[in-house]
């Protein structure tokens, strides 16, 4: 099977959103689609997809990562951070001029980017949490499996 196909069993069906149950493997920790994937009370991952194979309570599903909403889930989790930070540290280079309290304003304008990053970050993951309760996903059924 390649590395790119994942199986799953479906736990539940609300609304042709099937909420699907993955266990934890070694490619877990390196996919950039991690943060739509949230453990779930029984500890393993789940994700919730649109059922397009008429799926039923049980069945396991052959789930592949797929380009949908790749682009938008990658911004997000890079380039929304990486963007708040050059901004405010171009914003903060027009407005802080003089030292403050001793400290060099290179320094401030650094420090400022920083917390802005973090902020765009912390921002980051609750929009993911949001979007990992519907069907945003970058993951589609592929097939039952037998």
């Amino acid at each position: 099977m390649d590395e790119s196909f994942e199986i799953g069993v479906i736990v539940d069906i609300i609304d042709n959103i099937a909420e699907i149950e993955l266990l934890e493997n070694d490619h877990c920790h390196s996919c950039g689609a991690r943060m739509i994937c949230r453990p779930g009370d029984s500890g393993k991952r789940t994700l919730r997809l649109k059922n397009t194979l008429n799926a039923k309570i049980d069945d396991r599903i052959l789930i592949e990562q797929s380009d949908k909403n790749q682009l938008q889930l990658t911004f997000m989790q890079y380039g929304f951070p990486l963007l708040g930070f050059l901004i405010s540290i171009i914003l903060a280079g027009v407005f802080i001029k003089a030292p403050l309290i001793g400290i060099p304003p290179e320094v401030l304008q650094f420090t400022i980017a920083v917390l802005v990053l973090f902020l765009a970050g912390w921002l980051t993951r609750i929009w993911a949490t949001k979007k990992a309760s519907t069907d945003f996903s970058v993951f589609s059924m592929k097939e039952i499996c037998q």
